[in-house]
């Protein structure tokens, strides 16, 4: 009788276990920029970015030879950190984050 329990509970514990591993495998990474001497405070797609990094003089003019997309018209491609980030010029919004290759 005390096997069966035991058994049954070996049963269970490794189902857990098994379970929470795909759980976490799952969790794809958030595009952030972490806070530096530009941004005060984490930036996310979605966000409205820093003044600076809408202004003319903060783009990316070699955009296409760091392999990112062609901006919007009314984007730019700016560096923060470690990170590219586009920019959309008329209302600060994050369009997209990548890394810095």
């Amino acid at each position: 009788m005390k096997s069966k329990a035991l058994v049954a509970c070996l049963l269970v514990a490794t189902s857990l276990s098994t379970a929470s591993l795909s759980v976490q495998a799952a969790d794809s990474p958030q595009k952030t920029v972490q806070p530096s001497s530009i941004n005060t405070r984490e930036l996310v797609v979605g966000d409205r970015a820093p003044d600076i990094l809408q202004r003319k003089e903060s783009a990316l003019v070699d955009w296409k030879k760091r392999g990112l997309k062609t901006p919007d018209d009314d984007s730019q491609w700016v560096r923060v950190n470690d990170k590219y980030v586009q920019v959309k010029i008329t209302n600060g919004t994050i369009l997209d984050i990548t890394p810095a290759k």
